[in-house]
């Protein structure tokens, strides 16, 4: 299966003029990227909005999923704020499938500061897709 990246995707496109232009790197089940927020991806003043922050932890699952040759749907995803995640400042988001069931996986995420303190976590159910 291909994990080529779909130009317009909203996460990870590279020709989607508001997207997050990510360059995700992913192996084995695992997925990792890194990304600075800007005031674009703004909610309260100086941190990022709620729905972008899932956004990044749901894109980490499905690519840790495809990077296992599986091409999925986010079915379930259950995120927890930790603590604000202030805008221009870098960030690492991982994430990883932890179980397998048939045509259904299971992962979860996490996003860090510049110190590894945790600022979100997520789990998530996914979907394969033929």
């Amino acid at each position: 299966m291909s994990t080529k990246r779909n130009s317009n995707c909203f996460a990870c496109g590279k020709d989607n003029p508001i997207g997050l232009h990510l360059e995700v790197e992913s192996r084995d089940g695992v997925a990792r990227v890194e990304f600075t927020p800007t005031s674009r991806y703004e909610g309260y003043s100086g941190y990022t909005h709620g729905g972008i922050i899932s956004t990044l932890l749901d894109e980490v699952m499905a690519w840790a999923a495809k990077s296992l040759g599986i091409k999925t749907m986010t079915a379930e995803l259950a995120v927890r704020f930790k603590e604000p995640v202030p805008i221009d400042k870098p960030i690492k988001i991982e994430g990883k499938i932890t179980d397998i069931r048939k045509k259904l996986l299971y992962g979860e995420s996490r996003i860090y500061d510049e110190k590894n303190k945790v600022l979100a976590t997520a789990t998530g159910k996914l979907v394969g897709m033929e």
